[in-house]
């Protein structure tokens, strides 16, 4: 049941309340805007279809090809994506796993010189 259901922009990510419904999903109007950062939302970006992985970057067949996936468009599939589906919390969990395993990634500058390059190698692998 989606009475429970969780809304956010897909540009600032605020969590959003809708006061109008049509049955259980939000009703949402082609120029309306985020109030914290007035993106579009209705737009691709937060529809549930849109996956940038596939043809179109929309998993409905039968969607039209939309050229600014950020604005406000009048796609007749546009459902609003919500933030389970979003897969936010997967991705954040993944990373979490990853850095338990292996650590947080440490990132160094770009060495200066040849010489300070040189010492970094032969610490890494040892000199021979």
């Amino acid at each position: 049941m989606e009475t429970d259901a969780r809304y956010q922009c897909y540009n600032c990510k605020d969590e959003l309340v809708f006061e109008v419904k049509v049955g259980e999903r939000p009703q949402i109007g082609r120029r309306d805007q985020c109030p914290t950062c007035t993106a579009y939302l209705h737009c691709c970006y937060n529809c549930k279809f849109w996956n940038p992985d596939v043809h179109n970057q929309c998993t409905e067949n039968q969607g039209e090809f939309i050229r600014d996936r950020s604005e406000g468009n009048f796609c007749l599939y546009f459902t609003f994506r919500t933030i389970e589906e979003t897969g936010d919390d997967e991705v954040a969990a993944a990373k979490a796993r990853l850095d338990s395993i292996f650590g947080k990634a440490k990132t160094q500058a770009t060495p200066k010189s040849a010489d300070e390059a040189k010492a970094r190698l032969e610490a890494l692998f040892g000199k021979k």
